[in-house]
């Protein structure tokens, strides 16, 4: 029989302590941190594992009559929860640009065009000097 993902605990933390929900279906994508559900904060936040785990312990007496509260919240909560490894983690690239033929601000001819008409221009003024 296959061990339930789920695991239902308290996060002794001083006035931030609650009861917790740990559900092993989901990754943070990093070994080093892990996904709780604190029911106090109504939400799921990414702990780091080092620190959460010493301060993690079985519900108690009292606190297990939650149970069924926490585990509802948790539902509610996990519907609209996105895990980082379900973010694009690879964005298509960027696509060349089309080389575009720049234009000439005034005259909107091709940049080259307007060139050699001037090259074409000024060598005509130089041989008309040079008959002078």
């Amino acid at each position: 029989m296959a061990k339930n993902p789920i695991w239902c605990g308290y996060l002794e933390a001083g006035d931030k302590s609650t009861p917790v929900i740990r559900d092993q279906r989901l990754e943070t994508g990093n070994p080093d941190t892990v996904y709780l559900f604190n029911f106090k904060r109504n939400e799921i936040i990414q702990y780091n594992r080092d620190i959460v785990e010493p301060k993690l312990r079985e519900l108690r007496g009292p606190e297990e009559e939650v149970l069924g509260e926490l585990k509802a919240a948790y539902s509610r909560t996990r519907r609209n929860f996105k895990m980082r490894t379900e973010r694009v983690v690879h964005t298509p690239g960027r696509r060349p640009r089309a080389t575009l033929e720049r234009k000439d601000v005034d005259t909107e001819e091709p940049v080259g065009a307007a060139d050699s008409e001037f090259e074409a221009a000024i060598d005509e003024e130089w041989s008309e000097e040079e008959g002078d």
